[in-house]
């Protein structure tokens, strides 16, 4: 098929991840900054960037110190489009909560599946990307990342239930889910994603891979994406070091050790078959594909134009596109 610019968005990582790696990666101690008050002022900065380096979408992100209406007005003041965000849900009992008996707490179990899909809705999208969460321990992070570490089957099945429900929750608001891996968690690997996939119909939940982290655990992507193009609503797209990868997943590397590499690279520094991958998609592929360098290779303006050049390289401009 043939996509053009308009297909692709981006997610502002590369703004805060340029320490994440140096140290322990916990979330708000070296560069996770989504959650701090102080991102606030600089949120409209960093959308003003990633209109000048040439996108015209970002990935839906809602602050967690911000109101709905307060993203929605500084998106529209950026003159930017969102495209599909992400939510994720864990296993209740990995988190310490045993629902046994207790429908009420279950239910509410779900309640920031259906806070993302209200957010969707009111932004004008009717997709996200459903993930499993990190589990406590992070044994995946910690021990080794990419390789399937500490695989229990029957944790894969209790991981099928409760994406399957947070699928049902998402799909009776009128938002369709799709499936996202990520190295990580505890669908990580291509068989892992695979058994998801299969166990819950394809009615209620789309794909839409990572084919970066696919690739990070040594999956052929470009085989992978064929085989599922018909399923796929959208996809992340992410460039790395596959030689590292390689060594990593053999030497059991943790998570947060590889990132400290120069191992996240913007698309076409690395060694990702990004191309080839998307030229499986379908003809009428209508989804978004949403760059991401998780830890940028250079400073992160320079790293969100880097990323637009190689689109604008590979990819025509849409028909009615204005030149840039």
């Amino acid at each position: 098929m043939t996509l053009t610019r308009d297909h692709f968005s981006l997610n502002t990582l590369q703004w805060i991840t340029v320490s994440l790696g140096d140290s322990t990666g916990d979330p708000g101690s070296v560069g996770w900054e989504f959650d701090r008050p102080s991102f606030l002022a600089r949120q409209p900065i960093v959308l003003g960037q990633v209109r000048d380096a040439g996108f015209s979408s970002v990935m839906l992100e809602v602050l967690p110190t911000q109101t709905l209406q307060a993203y929605a007005r500084v998106v529209a003041d950026s003159g930017l489009k969102v495209t599909p965000g992400y939510v994720h849900i864990g296993l209740p009992e990995e988190f310490g909560r045993d629902h046994t008996g207790d429908d009420e707490a279950h239910f509410r179990w779900f309640d920031g599946i259906r806070r993302r899909a209200e957010e969707s809705l009111y932004l004008g999208l009717d997709r996200v990307f459903l993930a499993a969460d990190m589990a406590p321990g992070r044994p995946r992070i910690d021990e080794a990342a990419a390789s399937g570490h500490a695989f229990d089957a029957a944790r894969l099945d209790r991981v099928v239930n409760v994406i399957g429900e947070a699928a049902e929750v998402l799909t009776a608001e009128g938002v369709t889910p799709a499936l996202h891996n990520h190295v990580g968690t505890w669908i990580e690997t291509e068989a892992e994603y695979d058994h998801v996939l299969d166990a819950i119909s394809p009615s209620l939940l789309a794909a839409g891979p990572d084919i970066g982290h696919l690739a990070w655990t040594g999956t052929d992507v470009v085989a992978w994406v064929a085989a599922h193009a018909d399923r796929i609503s959208d996809l992340h797209v992410k460039d790395m070091d596959l030689a590292l990868a390689k060594t990593a997943r053999e030497k059991k590397t943790p998570y947060f050790d590889v990132m400290a590499e120069r191992f996240f690279l913007e698309p076409g520094l690395g060694d990702v078959p990004i191309r080839e991958a998307l030229a499986e998609l379908p003809d009428d592929f209508g989804g978004t594909v949403l760059i991401e360098v998780d830890k940028p290779s250079m400073e992160p303006f320079e790293s969100a134009k880097t990323s637009w050049a190689w689109i604008a390289e590979n990819y025509p401009a849409a028909p009615t596109e204005a030149h840039r």
